[in-house]
C-alpha cells in the first residue's frame, strides 16, 4: 500500500497513525500549521477536515473508516475481527457507540469553546454534554470491568478508535471514578505504538 496521511498531532488523526504503526505499513506524513481547511485538504475532504489518508492514489476520510480499512489490509497483524464474524459486528457496534454516544458530546463542547468564532458559540449545553458523555462512559466502564478489550477480549483497532475518545474524556476530567476505563487506558498507554496524548 502507498499511504499518505494528512494529520495533526494528537487529534483524531492519532488513531490513524497508531493503526498504521501497529500494522507495520510505512506511510508519508503531511502535517503543518494551517493544513486543515486548506485548499489541498479540501480537494480530498469536502469540509477540509483532518485526517485524510490517500491510499494508492485515492482519498479516504473519517478516522474510524481509515483505521478499519488499514486493519483489513494488514491480515498478518490481525488488528480487526474478520468480515462477517460476530467480532466484526461488535467492532461496528462499539465504534458507532463511541462516536455517537460519547464523542459527539465532547465535540459539541469543543466546537462551542474554541472551534467556532466567538460570536457563533453557545455555552448553554456544556453541563448536558458532560452528563450525556458520562452516561455512555459509565455503560462502557461496566463492560471493561469484565474484560480487558472490547472485541474478542484482545487488542484490536476497535480499541484504538474507542480508546482515543475515552482518553479525550479523561483529559476533560469526565472519567474520574470509572476504574474500568482508567485501567483500560493504562493498558493502551503501555503499548509501544500508542499515539494518545497523556497530559
Amino acid at each position: 500500500m502507498d499511504v499518505t496521511l494528512y494529520e495533526s498531532g494528537t487529534s483524531r488523526s492519532a488513531r490513524c497513525r497508531w493503526t498504521l504503526l501497529e500494522a507495520g505499513i510505512p506511510f508519508k506524513s503531511v502535517a503543518r500549521p494551517n493544513l486543515a481547511r486548506s485548499d489541498e485538504v479540501r480537494a480530498l475532504q469536502p469540509l477540509g477536515k483532518l485526517p485524510v489518508a490517500v491510499i494508492d492514489g485515492k482519498a479516504l476520510f473519517e478516522s474510524a473508516a481509515i483505521c478499519s480499512y488499514i486493519a483489513d489490509h494488514a491480515p498478518d497483524v490481525d488488528l480487526i475481527a474478520a468480515p462477517g464474524s460476530w467480532g466484526r459486528g461488535q467492532h461496528d457496534q462499539w465504534t458507532s457507540f463511541v462516536l455517537t454516544e460519547m464523542e459527539a458530546w465532547l465535540w459539541n463542547t469543543a466546537v462551542n469553546k474554541f472551534v467556532l468564532p466567538p460570536e457563533q458559540r453557545i455555552d448553554a449545553g456544556f453541563a448536558q454534554n458532560a452528563m450525556l458523555f458520562g452516561r455512555a462512559a459509565s455503560a462502557l466502564n461496566e463492560v471493561l470491568l469484565r474484560q480487558n478489550y472490547l472485541v474478542e477480549d484482545r487488542f484490536t483497532v476497535t480499541d484504538i478508535v474507542a480508546g482515543w475518545t475515552v482518553n479525550w474524556g479523561r483529559r476533560q476530567g469526565l472519567i474520574d471514578g470509572l476504574s474500568g476505563l482508567q485501567a483500560y487506558l493504562e493498558r493502551l498507554f503501555q503499548r509501544p505504538h500508542c499515539t494518545f496524548a497523556k497530559d
